[in-house]
């Protein structure tokens, strides 16, 4: 049973359990909640049937149009969501990453692109400079980057949001 019948299956068993103390115990002078209480005890169960109730007093309550509303509400943000992070970064910047997470050799060919994309990894707390290194060294010695600089526990933290929303939308990522 999962818990969202376990916690309709107790607000019932409550109201029944309201209803039989005043049967047993007539003292108890609940007749005019006797009602009310019924529909309490059936109230969790028709949310799946009917659409909506009104209540005395003029309440009302519009079950499947609260679900339709919030199935709505949830495709708008999984839409938004989904754009911040295929755009927080560039592709080239991903790429970057990538190879960072990845710890293979990672060789350069300087260009003005590269060196500002570097830099925009840095600024976002996605990348940061070895001990003693950093970009200048980099350009400087020309070797491999990931002598000078490393992913970021929030860049791998990045990669991991981005790719599972991309094997949940089915999207292939390339390495």
């Amino acid at each position: 049973m999962n818990s969202k019948n376990g916690i309709r299956l107790l607000i019932s068993a409550s109201a029944v359990a309201l209803l039989l103390a005043q049967f047993f115990y007539p003292r108890l002078k609940l007749e005019p909640t006797s009602l009310g209480l019924v529909f309490i005890a059936v109230l969790p169960w028709l949310s799946s049937v009917i659409e909506s109730a009104k209540l005395p007093g003029g309440w009302e309550v519009k079950f499947r149009a609260v679900e339709r509303e919030q199935a709505r509400q949830r495709e708008d943000l999984d839409t938004i969501i989904k754009f911040l992070m295929e755009n927080f970064v560039t592709d080239y910047e991903m790429i970057h990453l990538r190879k960072l997470a990845s710890g293979e050799p990672f060789p350069f060919t300087y260009s003005k692109s590269f060196e500002a994309e570097l830099q925009r990894l840095m600024g976002l707390r996605l990348i940061d400079r070895q001990p003693g290194k950093g970009i200048r060294s980099l350009f400087k010695e020309g070797d491999d980057v990931h002598n000078h600089l490393i992913i970021t526990d929030r860049g791998r933290e990045y990669l991991r949001h981005r790719e599972a929303l991309q094997d949940l939308l089915g999207e292939h990522h390339p390495a």
